[in-house]
């Protein structure tokens, strides 16, 4: 990674900013953010670490974190607005994500992080073809995600990642409210999940049969390793 050192309109811009955010945080105290203040902070944060994201894949990967963060705190925000017990989304978030974890590893499903961040808000970040693997185990027996079509809006079809998370997010609001899923700067696929879908998520993933045996995943592809034979 190679910076220049000359001036130009980054480097005002750039100043700008911080002098707008010092202004900010003196002014901000707990008593006066709206869900609505919160908001738009969380999204300066989120364009300001993908500004900062362009500078090389490695800056990008250690930023990823933060369009992450920045939702769990938008979704603290709107909870503490709708009169949510902290002491109730503590005790309902409590061992979801060890169980979590092993409700995915039950399906062949290694290569993913859980995180929670605070009480409302579970993550989970999987490669994009686990993600679409995760897709396929959380939709109904009967049926699977649906195929992108050119020119689809939200996600579909824009490529292998961002159809992943597409089909996932789909997944996961067919189980309950309060999900999402998107993709990072790395390629990988993002999830939000409160801990009541995350329950509802385990749930689903321990009523369905474990991983297949190798010999028994036919015709699924690379993209599909942990998903049994129907």
């Amino acid at each position: 990674m190679k910076l220049t050192t000359g001036p130009g309109r980054v480097e005002a811009l750039a100043e700008e900013a911080v002098v707008a955010a010092c202004t900010l945080a003196d002014a901000a105290d707990p008593l006066h953010w709206s869900a609505d203040a919160v908001e738009d902070v969380a999204a300066a944060l989120e364009v300001l670490a993908g500004a900062l994201a362009q500078l090389d894949p490695e800056c990008a990967e250690i930023l990823s974190v933060v369009p992450i963060a920045a939702a769990a705190v938008v979704e603290r925000a709107e909870q503490a607005g709708a009169g949510v017990s902290e002491s109730v989304g503590d005790r309902a978030a409590a061992g979801t994500s060890p169980a979590l974890r092993q409700a995915l590893a039950t399906h062949g499903l290694t290569r993913n992080r859980v995180h929670q961040l605070g009480a409302a808000l579970i993550t989970v970040t999987l490669d994009a073809s686990e993600a679409q693997a995760l897709a396929v185990l959380l939709s109904r027996r009967d049926t699977l995600p649906r195929q992108a079509q050119q020119g689809d809006e939200g996600g579909w079809g824009a490529g292998p990642a961002e159809t992943a998370a597409a089909a996932l997010a789909d997944a996961l609001r067919a189980h309950s409210t309060g999900a999402y899923a998107r993709v990072l700067a790395s390629g990988q696929v993002s999830a939000g999940l409160t801990p009541q879908t995350a329950q509802a998520v385990v749930a689903a993933l321990t009523a369905r049969p474990g991983a297949a045996s190798r010999s028994k995943r036919r015709g699924l592809g690379p993209g599909f390793k942990g998903v049994a034979s129907r």
